[in-house]
């Protein structure tokens, strides 16, 4: 095999598994995660320079060659990782006059399991929970935005809101 197609495959390796340390390092902050990619490219650089400098033309081959790939394959790999780490909210409602039974049984985690559901009824009224049924009792008939957070075992969290119509 060609040692510059060495170096391309090698560059889309290196980007998915900088896509992986990216989002285990560096957690919340896009800045910090794409200095990480950059530092981690130069000196994957000099890695691959010192093994295939002699099997090259052009020296300067070894820095170009591929870095499409590793930059494509880092930001995707980065974002499936990413958003895999993530929970995701789901809640559902069922009402019987202005007395609401919200359900976050839906709501998941791929990696780790929800341990809070923070609710908002959007009538000034909150609640932390551990459980995902929780059921509320309004005062006025009015439009009410009800918010969910669910925060995972790692400390990350997500929302999802919805309208509710409250009538008498």
């Amino acid at each position: 095999m060609k040692s510059l197609t060495v170096v391309y495959w090698s560059r889309v390796g290196l980007g998915i598994t900088a896509g992986l340390f990216c989002t285990l390092l560096a957690r919340n902050s896009f800045l910090s995660g794409l200095s990480f990619g950059i530092l981690f490219y130069i000196l994957t650089y000099y890695i691959l320079k010192r093994l295939l400098v002699a099997k090259v033309e052009k020296p300067s081959d070894l820095f170009k060659m591929g870095i499409g790939a590793y930059f494509l394959s880092l930001i995707v790999s980065w974002v499936l990782l990413f958003s895999l780490m993530h929970p995701t909210a789901v809640f559902t409602y069922s009402d019987i006059g202005k007395t609401v039974t919200f359900d976050a049984t839906g709501s998941y985690d791929l990696n780790g399991h929800i341990i809070n559901y923070a609710w908002n009824f959007g009538d000034e009224n909150t609640a932390n929970t551990t459980e995902p049924l929780i059921i509320h009792t309004y005062v006025l008939s009015e439009n009410y935005t009800v918010t969910l957070t669910v925060t995972d075992s790692e400390g990350y969290k997500a929302s999802e809101s919805k309208n509710l119509e409250i009538r008498d």
